[in-house]
């Protein structure tokens, strides 16, 4: 019987331990993405140009330490709770910790908008079509009443069930809410990298040629999804009716990518490092940039070489292969640049690195031909 109890008061322990730290882990977490140093961070990053990776950096930190500390309070917490002689103040920390715990559970449940930090775009339908898309973030119940009542033909979910903890839950909320007004729901998750997402570009390019009616399509926290999704219709399809809510990344906020610095060659120009996923994701497939040219030496560089030719294809990008040698002499160099000059902007110009000797003179016979035409 001894034994019985105290594996009763263990699996009690566990459970009440458990308990507290559920209830600090998510209201901390909900002020950490709102209004502590997640977002702080974010904005810091932003207006000082930080590369993607040194903010994931100090934004894992962050997260790191930010768990250490909820594990510590948790401690504390709990064994406050079991040494407390006071039932009336052990009763208020139960209740307490489960309002926490419930109001939290439900902003991330019920109301992400209160997360999405989305500068709005507004773009009207611009283009005659008899297919119409409207981009916007998550919508809830309401905003779910709202487009059946506006007789849209279908909301399309970017949302993916790898992205955890939130995305899965928001996909059986929305299945649920769309399922009250029986309004059609089309899923086509998409990650927000770039290597697993080709069945839904497939199914995206014949939404584009295929589809008639006014669909409302979203992701969650982010706009890349979304607006990579709109860049591979416009391309697709240019008689597409577009309106966006969604603001994008722009590159001119850029100093540098992650492998390097970004030359802004003039207006409209970019010479960059080549792009990490997350970078071709966030400011090159959103259909910002006209054209990508290519100028690394395929020689040296020929798997990179065929994984830009495949991710351009893929998302349909417009995309040049002029490549360059360390060998190569300034005329031909010259002869790539002003095959360059010729393609609509904005043009985005990479090579493996912008450190090179080869990057230098790219550079520097680039800005002669700039004076030369003034």
């Amino acid at each position: 019987m001894s034994n019985k109890n105290t594996g009763n008061n263990k699996l009690k322990s566990v459970i009440l331990f458990s308990f507290f730290g559920l209830s600090l882990v998510f209201p901390l977490g909900l002020l950490m993405l709102t209004v502590g140093p997640t977002r702080m961070i974010a904005e810091k990053a932003a207006a000082e140009n930080w590369t993607e990776s040194n903010e994931s950096t100090v934004q894992k930190i962050v997260v790191l330490l930010f768990l250490v500390a909820v594990l510590f309070l948790t401690i504390f917490v709990n064994r406050f709770f079991i040494k407390s002689k006071n039932t009336s103040s052990k009763n208020l920390m139960l209740v307490f910790s489960g309002i926490a715990l419930l109001v939290s559970l439900y902003i991330f449940s019920f109301k992400p908008e209160l997360l999405i930090n989305s500068s709005a775009d507004d773009t009207d339908f611009n283009k005659s079509a008899n297919a119409e898309f409207h981009f916007g973030p998550y919508p809830d119940a309401d905003k779910i009443a709202e487009l059946k009542d506006q007789n849209y033909t279908a909301i399309i979910s970017l949302l993916n069930k790898m992205v955890i903890p939130a995305e899965p839950i928001l996909m059986e909320k929305e299945i649920k809410n769309t399922t009250e007004v029986e309004m059609k729901l089309i899923s086509i998750p998409m990650l927000p990298w770039i290597d697993d997402n080709n069945t839904s570009i497939l199914k995206i390019q014949d939404i584009a040629r295929t589809f008639k009616g006014k669909y409302y399509v979203h992701c969650y926290l982010g706009k890349d999804r979304a607006n990579v999704f709109k860049n591979i219709i416009e391309n697709e399809n240019s008689t597409i009716k577009i309106k966006s809510e969604l603001g994008s990344n722009n590159i001119d906020t850029l100093k540098s990518f992650e492998r390097g610095k970004i030359f802004k060659l003039q207006k409209h120009i970019y010479y960059t490092p080549y792009p990490t996923d997350d970078e071709y994701f966030g400011f090159i497939l959103t259909g910002k940039i006209e054209n990508v040219v290519c100028i690394m030496d395929q020689k040296i560089d020929k798997v990179l070489v065929e994984k830009e030719t495949k991710i351009m294809r893929h998302y349909n990008q417009d995309f040049h292969f002029l490549p360059l040698a360390d060998s190569d002499s300034d005329k031909k160099i010259q002869s790539v640049i002003d095959s360059i000059l010729k393609l609509k902007q904005p043009v985005l110009i990479n090579s493996y690195s912008t450190k090179t000797n080869l990057a230098e003179r790219f550079v520097k016979l680039f800005n002669a031909t700039k004076k030369g035409k003034n």
